[in-house]
Order: C-alpha cells, then sequence, then structure tokens
C-alpha cells in the first residue's frame, strides 16, 4: 500500500486518498478492507480471496497508485521534505488543493457562478456588529498624522520585543486599529452585497478577519479584553484586566507581551469565505490574508513611531476561551504586540546584534 494513504468517511461514503496519488477514490467497504489488509505486502490472490470482484477493485487501486505489486514497491522510500517534518497532514492538505479551479458555474461560466451564490444560503455578516451602544467605548475619528516617509517606513519596520512602560496615546492607538482593521472604503459588489475595502489586501475582498485588543497601558481605554468594531470604530468590552504574565503564557513565554501597551489576538471568521470560495484552497487564501494585514499592522505602527512584534504560535483553546468566541466558524490567527519600543542609539531594537566583521586570516 502507498505510504502515506488517508482513508476519510463521509456519511455511508469511504474515501481514499493520498498525497502521493492524484485522484481521491471512493470505496466499497469490502475495497477499503482489502487496502488496509495490504499494508504489509501479501499474496495477491490471498487478498482478494479468489474473488473476481476483488481482484478487479485491486487491479484499480494497483493502476490508481493505491497499491502495488510485488517488485514495483521501493522499501526505502521516505517522506520527502518539508513533509517528514511537517507531518503527512500538511503534505495531504498541500496536494489536495493545487491546481484548485477559480469561481466557475456548472459550464465554467463565471458569472453562471456569481448568479448560483443566492443558492449558497444565506449571505453571511462582513462584520460582527453584536454589543449594546451603551456598553461600547468609542474611539475618537481624529487621526494620527504620519509624516515619516514611505522609504523610511520601510528601512525601519522591525520586530521589537522590548518596550519603555510609556502609554500609548488614544488618538494613535485608534488610529492603527482604523488602518488595519477598519474599512476605509465601501464598495457595491452586486449579487456579493456591499463590501468593505480595508488596507490591507483579502482574497474576494472577503475581510473574515476580526480583532480582539487586550489593552494594558493606553490613555483612556481601562485595561481589559476588548472586540474591535470595525464599523462603529469602538471596543466591544468582553472582560476585566489581564495581567501581561498571562499573555505571555498563552503565547508560550515568546517575552513580547512583557511590557507592550496593548496587544492584539485576530481571529477569522470562516464562512465569509467558504460562502463564496467552497473550495478547500481558500483556507490557504485566508492565511494569506492574515499575512497582509499583520504587515499593515506593523508598517503602521512604525508610521506612528511605535513598535510591533508579531506571532502565530500560541494557546488556541486558551484564547478562544479568552476572546469568547461562540461560533464554530470563527478561530485565532495571529498575535500582535505593540508598544513604544526601546531603541538603540542607531534605532535598531535592543536585542539586534549586527553581524561581526570577520577575523583576518
Amino acid at each position: 500500500m502507498v505510504n502515506p494513504v488517508f482513508l476519510s468517511l463521509s456519511g455511508a461514503d469511504i474515501f481514499a486518498s493520498s498525497p502521493r496519488v492524484e485522484k481521491r477514490v471512493r470505496l466499497h467497504p469490502k475495497v477499503a478492507d482489502l487496502l488496509v489488509s495490504a499494508r504489509e505486502p501479501v499474496d495477491f490472490e490471498a487478498l482478494t480471496s479468489g474473488d473476481p470482484a476483488l481482484q478487479g477493485a485491486a487491479r484499480n487501486l494497483i493502476d490508481l497508485g493505491f497499491l502495488a505489486e510485488a517488485g514495483d514497491v521501493d522499501s526505502s522510500e521516505e517522506i520527502p521534505s518539508p513533509w517528514r517534518e511537517w507531518g503527512n497532514v500538511a503534505w495531504q492538505f498541500h496536494t489536495s488543493i493545487r491546481n484548485a479551479p477559480f469561481v466557475r458555474g456548472k459550464q465554467g461560466d463565471i458569472p453562471e457562478y456569481y448568479a448560483g451564490l443566492a443558492e449558497r444560503g444565506e449571505k453571511p455578516a462582513n462584520s460582527k456588529a453584536y454589543g449594546r451602544e451603551e456598553e461600547m467605548v468609542f474611539l475618537p475619528r481624529v487621526w494620527t498624522d504620519m509624516n515619516t516617509s514611505f522609504k523610511s517606513v520601510l528601512e525601519g519596520r522591525r520586530t521589537h520585543r522590548d518596550f519603555s512602560d510609556a502609554p500609548i496615546e488614544l488618538d494613535t492607538f485608534s488610529s492603527l486599529l482604523h488602518y488595519t482593521f477598519g474599512p476605509l472604503r465601501f464598495v457595491d459588489a452586486g449579487t456579493l452585497g456591499v463590501l468593505q475595502l480595508r488596507a490591507s489586501a483579502s482574497g474576494g475582498a472577503r475581510h473574515e478577519a476580526e480583532a480582539y485588543p487586550v489593552v494594558f497601558n493606553v490613555r483612556g481605554v481601562q485595561p481589559g479584553v476588548y472586540r474591535y468594531d470595525a464599523i462603529r470604530h469602538g471596543l466591544v468590552p468582553l472582560g476585566d484586566a489581564v495581567p501581561p504574565e498571562e499573555i505571555e503564557r498563552l503565547i508560550h513565554h515568546q517575552t513580547i507581551a512583557r511590557n507592550a501597551a496593548f496587544c492584539v489576538f485576530t481571529t477569522a471568521v470562516a464562512s465569509r469565505m467558504s460562502w463564496k470560495y467552497p473550495h478547500p484552497r481558500a483556507y490557504k487564501i485566508l492565511l494569506h490574508n492574515v499575512g497582509h494585514l499583520s504587515q499593515v499592522f506593523a508598517m503602521t505602527a512604525e508610521a506612528l513611531g511605535l513598535g510591533a512584534a508579531l506571532t502565530g504560535a500560541f494557546r488556541d483553546d486558551e484564547v478562544e476561551d479568552l476572546c469568547a468566541l461562540d461560533q464554530a466558524d470563527e478561530f485565532p490567527t495571529f498575535f500582535m504586540a505593540c508598544g513604544v519600543p526601546l531603541r538603540q542609539d542607531d534605532g535598531m531594537p535592543l536585542r539586534y546584534n549586527a553581524p561581526a566583521r570577520p577575523s583576518p586570516q
């Protein structure tokens, strides 16, 4: 049997797939048993019990690449890198989404596809608008000037892991959330409805990202856990103050939240993406979108005179509890810390060490 192979159940159907095999195949239960029985070399007649139907199925599995006849098996064949390190599940996902077609209708017609979106059920809202206004912390819509040249922002953006204990001004905090997570414009997309246009690129303008700030030291905002309401530009309180040490524990003690003025956990409301793009390749695009958004956060922080650090390493279950996520299609995707950075005399982060000059030979 090919290594690895995945057997999956969907209702009463059994499917076999492998990152080494191009096609996924539906199996009769007896054929699935046959495939599992072939994990070790076995006589073909014994494997099929002389049953002509099973023999035909076995030949089909050989033709597809799920089984190999004696002499054709390379026992030394190893899982290639990077999948040897990342695991077979990652390898299978990578291969199963390759060469996915763009959105199309049954006849391959894109306008037909858009017209048929109504049949996919109710369109997901493009923002989470829960929370009573009287409980919301409305943020100022006075944007802090960013006079730093784009060249300076590109050259100055670095990962900052050390921050002073100076607070961030409210207008600066508000500006950073707005330019990273808020809509800058709206567009009428016909069948797709009114869409947000943010500063970061997003596949299909789905903008599935939500932001959950954890405030430590921002003037005018009580420390606590919030959800940023991008449409109303305000904070929905979710929980009381959390010590930075607890956030450090949630991000596996990476020492980037200890003195930050605030941090943000981002999540993805995945149904916004899957409603338009039902192919699993869209999950890959969703992760790209997180990268676009986090870069806007880091570059905007630099333009505002702040520093940022980013990571995708955190305790998923506990972050979901912290952010009070209550729907199955929303999950954490990234973490961002921000504060007033401590710099060396040349402006570089404290932990930056320039390469040493080679010793003369």
